[in-house]
């Protein structure tokens, strides 16, 4: 039996935005492929999950011996082989509360999980899920669109006081990409293996649909795009 259990946040839940309803919707075919393909797939990403929040679920999960349903358990058996867990965390992680920096702009803010305490949480959460029986499998960040992530997170904020705290829009980019790099550093570090969503996203020509209109939730066929890249890194 080929087992996958997914923990991460929004992204591989499938969240995306519609401009056509004008909210959040879901992608419902979260590696269709590989379930048409007899593979049993469990997806406990949560939207709006750092590491923190994530290691909390990814320990009560396989704790109880949860795997993709009620009656499977994560550690492998002789007949089912090795399951894998795909780990995703990192775009809440760096993330900030727009709101107090839009009343304040000339304060000290901390992101959603500080950059050392991301990597450290990250590897124990790693070595876990390894000591459990599983192969392990982290994902770095889809790459997020800052002119549309600014206009997002400036809705009915004082766009100006933002600007002027984050010097330059640009420095939204720049800063996921750096814990898109400690997420890199940690499968390095750690010697499990890398899913590497950024390079797809960033090299297609097609990139600016690829990414829904609040810049930073992939569109459908962006989340198409992850289901291929995840399905040849754990199915080969």
């Amino acid at each position: 039996m080929k087992r996958i259990l997914i923990f991460g946040d929004s992204i591989l839940k499938g969240i995306y935005f519609s401009e056509e309803l004008g909210r959040h919707c879901l992608y419902r075919e979260r590696l269709a492929g590989l379930k048409s393909a007899g593979w049993q797939i469990k997806n406990n990403s949560v939207m709006g999950a750092t590491v923190t929040t994530g290691e909390s679920l990814l320990r009560r999960k396989l704790s109880e011996g949860l795997g993709t349903d009620e009656n499977s358990g994560i550690l492998p058996s002789e007949t089912d082989g090795q399951p894998a867990v795909i780990l995703e965390f990192g775009g809440n992680d760096c993330d900030y509360r727009w709101k107090e920096i839009s009343e304040n702009p000339r304060g000290d803010f901390l992101p959603g999980t500080p950059a050392d305490r991301f990597s450290r949480q990250y590897a124990e959460c790693v070595e876990y899920v390894r000591r459990a029986g599983a192969k392990v499998f982290l994902c770095n960040l889809v790459p997020l669109s800052a002119d549309r992530y600014m206009d997002w997170i400036s809705r009915d904020l004082n766009r100006d006081n933002i600007l002027s705290w984050l010097g330059d829009v640009g420095r939204l980019a720049r800063w996921q990409e750096f814990y898109s790099r400690e997420a890199e550093k940690t499968a390095r570090r750690t010697g499990c293996a890398l899913i590497d969503l950024r390079s797809a996203f960033l090299s297609s020509p097609f990139y600016a649909d690829l990414i829904s209109a609040d810049g930073i939730h992939p569109t459908v066929e962006g989340h198409r795009l992850i289901d291929g890249i995840i399905a040849e890194a754990v199915a080969g």
